[in-house]
């Protein structure tokens, strides 16, 4: 499979992952539209830089490889969500109970 395709599927999904724990988190304490617009800007945060991770440290324009999947830039992209998880959807699920 193309490296593109697997880089692309990766950074759309953390990039919605993003978008629905912070969206999840601000709609308790703000109005909708303020969660959603506080959000977007997250996930597309979460977007550029998920791809930034996924250039090569080599890349020359039109001669090589636009991105390149490995496994540290996989690592650090779940530990990424892993750490969002963890601030926006675990912590304040555990003071509620």
């Amino acid at each position: 499979m193309d490296d593109r395709i697997i880089v692309l599927f990766i950074t759309m999904t953390a990039s919605f992952l993003t978008w629905k724990m912070v969206k999840d988190f601000y709609s308790t304490k703000f109005h909708m539209l303020f969660a959603h617009i506080i959000a977007i800007i997250t996930a597309s945060f979460m977007f550029l830089s998920t791809m930034i991770l996924f250039v090569p440290s080599n890349y020359k324009r039109g001669e090589s490889a636009d991105v390149e999947f490995t496994a540290a830039s996989f690592l650090i992209v779940s530990l990424m969500l892993l750490t969002i998880f963890f601030f926006f959807k675990y912590l304040p699920g555990r003071k509620k109970r």
